[in-house]
C-alpha cells in the first residue's frame, strides 16, 4: 500500500502543470562526471524545460552531437585540460599508485581543475546570465561562486553517497566502529579533507568575491537548497541524519535509445558459447603504454588459470580466439547483461550498469572512491573481496572470478537488485526535485538567507 501511494504521488507530479524553467548545467571530469549531467539535462528537456550544458574533459572526448540531439544547447568549456595524452597518463599513474585518498584527491585538484577553474568561473558567469537556476558537479565551486554572486539558485550533484557524512555511513579507509565511530570517523575525513582542500578553494572565492567557506563537505560543495544524490534506491536510500537538501534521485542515465550497436565480431562472440566475463577499467586503462600492456597480460593470464571465456576492453590490436576477444569501446548497458560477471575499477556507473545487467561484480578500484563502491558492492552480496589494482596478480585476479562464477547465491542477489532498478529513472527524478527547489527558491516564503546566498549557506 506504501508503495503504491507513493507510486501514484509521484504520478500526480509528474502531470502537473509546469512553467519552463532555463537550467544551466556545467560539468568537468572524465566520462563518468559527465555522462550522468547529459542524462540529467534530458530529463529536464523532457519536463520541458530548456537546458544550456557546458563541460570540461580532462581529456579530449566530445558531448555536443549526443546532448544537442537530446534538445539541449552545448559548449566545451576549456576542453581538454590536458591535450597531451603521456601527460596524463602520467597524472592518472601518479594517482593510481597514490595510496592516501587525500593526496589523490589533492593530485586531481592541481593537475585537472585549478589549472581551468578561472576559464570555468568565467563561462559560469556567463551562463548564469542566461540560466534561472544552475546545475554543478558537486567539485565544481567555482560554478556554485558564480551563482551565488548572481544570486541564482544552485543545485549540486553528487555522484556517490560515500561522500554524504552520516552516523549511518561508514567513512572510507577508517575502521569500522558501529555508529558512534562513524560520527567520529566523519568529523576527522572533514577535518583532513578541510586542511588540505579548503585553502585553495577559498583562496579562489576570495579572488572573486565571494564569503570563504567553513566546511567543504557541510557547506562548500552542496548546495543546501538541493544537492542531488545520484545513486539508485536499490543500494541507498535517504539517511535519518541527513539534511533536508540531500536527496536521493536514482542514477543518471542516457536514454536506451542512444547505445551503440554491438560490434559483429564481438556479437558473433557472444553467440558462440558460454557467457564470457567482461574485463576493463574504463577511463583508467591508459590508451598505450607498458602499464597497458601489463594490465592486458594481467587479464589474460587470469582468464586462463579461470578456465573461462573472457572480453578484454583495451586500445590494442583486434584480437579474437575461442577464449578471449579484445574490444574497443563497447556498449556495456547492452554487454553486460549476456555476461557472466564483470571485472572492473568500480567507477560510479559501471557499478550501476553492472548491477542494473544482475551480474555478479570482480571489483579492481583504483582509487579512493572507487574503493567505496567495491565496499557496497560487497555489502551488498554481488561481488568477492576486492583485488586493489596497485597489487593485482593474475591468480588473484582468477581466484577472485573463480568466487564470482561459483557463487549461484551472489547471481541471485545480483538478479533481485537488477529487479529493484528496473523503476529507477534517475533523470525524470532529479528533474521534479530540481522543480521543487526552484518552486522553494522562487516562493515569497523563502528565507532572506536563502534570497542573499542562491540558496547557499557559508
Amino acid at each position: 500500500m506504501v508503495a503504491n501511494g507513493v507510486q501514484r504521488k509521484q504520478e500526480l507530479r509528474a502531470s502537473r502543470k509546469i512553467s519552463t524553467v532555463k537550467v544551466g548545467i556545467q560539468t568537468w571530469g572524465s566520462e563518468g562526471d559527465i555522462r550522468p549531467l547529459v542524462a540529467l539535462g534530458h530529463g529536464l528537456v523532457q519536463r520541458g524545460h530548456q537546458v544550456e550544458l557546458l563541460y570540461t574533459d580532462i581529456a579530449a572526448r566530445r558531448y555536443d552531437e549526443v546532448a544537442a540531439s537530446l534538445g539541449m544547447t552545448v559548449r566545451a568549456v576549456a576542453t581538454p585540460v590536458i591535450a597531451d595524452e603521456n601527460e596524463l597518463y602520467e597524472i592518472g599513474l601518479e594517482a593510481i599508485r597514490t595510496p592516501n585518498p587525500l593526496r589523490q584527491g589533492k593530485i586531481i585538484y592541481d593537475r585537472l581543475l585549478k589549472p581551468v577553474e578561472y576559464a570555468i568561473f568565467d563561462a559560469a558567469v556567463d551562463l548564469c546570465r542566461r540560466s534561472d537556476l544552475i546545475v554543478t558537479h558537486l567539485l565544481l565551486n567555482q560554478s556554485r561562486a558564480a551563482a551565488q554572486l548572481a544570486g541564482k539558485p544552485a543545485v549540486s550533484v553528487t555522484f556517490a553517497h560515500s561522500l554524504v557524512p552520516s552516523r549511518h555511513i561508514h567513512p572510507e579507509g577508517l575502521p569500522r566502529l558501529g555508529e558512534a565511530g562513524n560520527a567520529v570517523g566523519w568529523w576527522l575525513a572533514r577535518l583532513a579533507l578541510n586542511l588540505v582542500l579548503r585553502g585553495p578553494v577559498n583562496q579562489m572565492r576570495r579572488r572573486v568575491g565571494v564569503p570563504p567557506v567553513k566546511d567543504l563537505l557541510l557547506d562548500g560543495w552542496v548546495s543546501h537548497l538541493l544537492n542531488l544524490v545520484a545513486v539508485s534506491p536499490a543500494i541507498i536510500r535517504e539517511q535519518p541524519d541527513w539534511p533536508a537538501w540531500n536527496r536521493v534521485c536514482g542514477f543518471l542515465e542516457l536514454p536506451s535509445t542512444n547505445h551503440e550497436p554491438i560490434a559483429p565480431a564481438l556479437a558473433a562472440f557472444l553467440d558462440a558459447g558460454e557467457p564470457p566475463i567482461f574485463m576493463g577499467f574504463g577511463s583508467l586503462m591508459p590508451v598505450s603504454s607498458s602499464y597497458l600492456a601489463e594490465s592486458v597480460a594481467i587479464m589474460k593470464e587470469a582468464v586462463r588459470l579461470a578456465g573461462c571465456r573472457a572480453i578484454i576492453q583495451a586500445e590494442v590490436a583486434p584480437e579474437r580466439s575461442d577464449r578471449i576477444v579484445m574490444v574497443g569501446r563497447t556498449p556495456h548497458a547492452q554487454v553486460f547483461p549476456r555476461c557472466a560477471a564483470v571485472v572492473h575499477h568500480c567507477g560510479a556507473g559501471t557499478t550501476h550498469t553492472t548491477l542494473k545487467a544482475g551480474v555478479p561484480s570482480i571489483c579492481v578500484p583504483h582509487v579512493s572512491d572507487q574503493s567505496g563502491w567495491a565496499n557496497e558492492l560487497r555489502r551488498l552480496g554481488v561481488a568477492p573481496p576486492a583485488e586493489d589494482r596497485r597489487s593485482l596478480t593474475a591468480a588473484g585476479l582468477a581466484r577472485r572470478i573463480t568466487e564470482a562464477l561459483a557463487d549461484a547465491g551472489m547471481r541471485r542477489r545480483a538478479a533481485a537488485i537488477s529487479e529493484q532498478m528496473k523503476a529507477d529513472d534517475g533523470p525524470a527524478t532529479a528533474a521534479l526535485m530540481i522543480e521543487d527547489a526552484h518552486a522553494r527558491f522562487t516562493t515569497p516564503k523563502r528565507t532572506a538567507d536563502q534570497a542573499r546566498e542562491g540558496g547557499h549557506e557559508t
